[in-house]
């Protein structure tokens, strides 16, 4: 776990950050609850596997998951944790940083295809953390690429449009 250092990184003794992961588990455990009245399912002649929801069945519980610790320290607090941020006020820079990743993830899948949308993610996403070891900025990006591209197209058998760059210039 990291230390809490002057400004650099939220205290981890802040109930605020757990209560708002806790929140975004609960939203999803809702929504994966009531998933069956947000997705129509009754046309699609496949499994729910190569379905349409099986994407939002993925990302919901993977929120959902990773929000069970922040639970558990609501439930069972540490000593000396307090309901505070960071003592910086509100951190504007990440979620813009953030919300400009998704829009450029979602738009390239379209754009330049999945596959290259994954792994520049991910090396974005990276170097915005200040990770700056050529290990951890391409080569992890690319193991983790390969795998979830292997995952989704040949375990699931489920395959992502043709890029608007290759329809464009014929690939």
């Amino acid at each position: 776990m990291f230390e809490a250092q002057e400004g650099k990184w939220p205290d981890p003794k802040s109930r605020t950050h757990d209560l708002f992961t806790a929140a975004l588990g609960g939203f999803a455990a809702f929504l994966l609850a009531t998933l069956h009245l947000h997705i129509d399912t009754k046309g699609s002649p496949y499994p729910f596997y190569k379905g349409p929801v099986i994407f939002p069945i993925i990302i919901l519980s993977i929120m959902l998951i990773s929000s069970l610790p922040s639970f558990y320290r609501l439930l069972k607090p540490a000593p000396g944790s307090r309901w505070f941020v960071d003592g910086e006020g509100w951190p504007r820079r990440p979620p813009v940083i953030l919300i400009l990743l998704i829009l450029f993830f979602i738009i390239g899948i379209n754009l330049i295809g999945a596959e290259i949308s994954v792994f520049l993610f991910l090396c974005i996403s990276i170097f915005f953390l200040k990770y700056r070891s050529i290990w951890i900025n391409l080569v992890l990006p690319l193991l983790y690429t390969a795998a979830m591209i292997s995952i989704f197209k040949y375990m699931f058998d489920v395959f992502f449009p043709k890029p608007w760059i290759f329809r464009v210039f014929g690939g």
